[in-house]
């Protein structure tokens, strides 16, 4: 089983019985927000006008993401009755999930493809929910329709527990995507063979949480609250320029466009921010902690059976836009390092080249399908994005490395309750995520540890 931290979902219950929206809410004079940018962000960027870069190059990109989705399925797909557009969509669909997305990373357990099953525990009394069957089973699969859908991703309700909405599902970053990407992503889930597999129901209802959280209409996530374009336009770069929690750097025609694309695949599809940003919402849950923007420090425990084959008990999510220490202002950064990275699923600047951890390293497995231009367009938006400066920007540990013994450790290290302890250290900083140095080596965790009980 997985363990969450469902604190934000009790404490968006707790503004909506005070009358707000969760997301949607006012902003606190604490946390003040510029003016609606009408264009959804375009003039924002500094652009004298937002441009067309034609009708045919977004329709080609558009083809080309849905023929990598039909190559990339894990799923058989049987296209032969379907029309033109019905395949692109469906390619479309298994694009954004298989790419642009991570649904396998939770959707898919021991039963197949998107059959669910996967429990997530929520507190201290064993409240669980379970990840659902997607697949177009009849008697176990989703039976939401293409509305239904729709409704859920953009405002958690929850169809199956009507009383309390959905969580751990990242509905509050997919909520952004545009309804053609919406609407492809369920007509891939419905191509996809049916798999037989009852889920268990969830023991959420104790949990103080609201039924869902109405959909905002603008984008008010981030430090500036802008309109939202039309949401007709697949992989939208003026859609991810709207989303974009920052204000916006000046950025002209291409890049700007990249910039956008990139935008919306970190900001409505990966969901960047979840585990980027420590904790990833401000205390009073209204926006996105953008003071802490992507400088890391989540804390993730590596499922048991992820533990020996990834070689790590826990990992510490990565500092990325760090002025100072994130990764992607690093000297040796480069989008060649970006790309090898997401296709070994190594740290290939290090010697030797360390295996990313989890979850990453899952998500980097859908990351290495993203077409070159929009991994690039990713990369664009990392870089240009303001660095984050403050009390967040440092460096993390490494991850605590697994070990049943001591001769799975390095030398002079000896096996402790499963992790290797004893290495060498001047700071907590030079161990393994939550160990502390003492006397100038590594040790466990006490077992009160405030780091380990933050483990996501």
């Amino acid at each position: 089983m997985r363990t969450v931290n469902v604190t934000w979902w009790v404490a968006a219950a707790a503004m909506a019985a005070c009358g707000q929206s969760g997301p949607g809410a006012a902003h606190s004079a604490a946390a003040p927000v510029a003016a609606v940018a009408p264009d959804g962000g375009a003039a924002e960027m500094g652009l004298s006008g937002w441009g067309d870069d034609g009708w045919w190059a977004r329709e080609w990109a558009r083809r080309a993401r849905a023929a990598r989705g039909l190559a990339i399925s894990p799923a058989p797909l049987d296209t032969s009755k379907m029309n033109h557009r019905q395949r692109t969509q469906v390619g479309l669909g298994s694009y954004l999930v298989n790419a642009a997305g991570d649904c396998t990373g939770c959707h898919t357990g021991s039963a197949g493809y998107l059959a669910g099953g996967v429990p997530f525990v929520l507190d201290a009394n064993g409240s669980t929910v379970w990840t659902r069957n997607l697949t177009p089973d009849p008697a176990t699969g989703m039976k939401l329709t293409l509305e239904q859908f729709k409704e859920t991703i953009r405002t958690g309700k929850d169809f199956l527990h009507p009383a309390s909405m959905l969580v751990v599902m990242p509905w509050l970053y997919l909520r952004w995507e545009s309804d053609e990407d919406l609407e492809a992503i369920y007509a891939y889930l419905k191509a996809i063979p049916p798999v037989a597999n009852a889920v268990p129901p969830d023991t959420k209802d104790a949990l103080p949480l609201p039924p869902f959280i109405p959909f905002p209409g603008k984008y008010t996530d981030g430090d500036v609250v802008r309109d939202l374009p039309r949401d007709d336009e697949s992989f939208d770069p003026r859609r991810g320029l709207a989303i974009a929690p920052l204000a916006l750097p000046r950025l002209e025609g291409g890049l700007a466009r990249r910039y956008g694309t990139g935008s919306y695949i970190a900001n409505a599809t990966v969901a960047c921010n979840e585990c980027h940003t420590n904790p990833d919402r401000t205390a009073d849950n209204s926006r996105l902690n953008t003071a802490s923007h992507l400088t890391g420090g989540k804390v993730f425990l590596t499922p048991p059976p992820l533990q020996q084959p990834t070689g790590y008990v826990r990992a510490t999510a990565a500092n990325l836009k760090g002025a100072a220490e994130g990764f992607f202002s690093e000297p040796a950064d480069s989008f060649a390092r970006f790309r090898a990275i997401m296709d070994t699923g190594t740290l290939v600047d290090e010697t030797p080249a360390r295996p990313l951890a989890f979850p990453m390293f899952i998500i980097a497995d859908s990351l290495r399908n993203l077409l070159e231009d929009d991994l690039a367009a990713v990369y664009t938006y990392m870089k240009h994005t303001k660095a984050t400066t403050g009390s967040s920007d440092v460096a993390h540990q490494a991850p605590a490395r697994w070990c049943a013994a001591s001769g799975d450790c390095h030398t002079g290290e000896t096996c402790s309750s499963g992790q290797c302890v004893g290495g060498a250290c001047a700071t907590d900083t030079d161990c393994g995520t939550c160990q502390t140095c003492g006397s100038g080596a590594c040790q466990a965790p006490a077992a009160d540890s405030v780091c380990v009980a933050t483990e996501n």
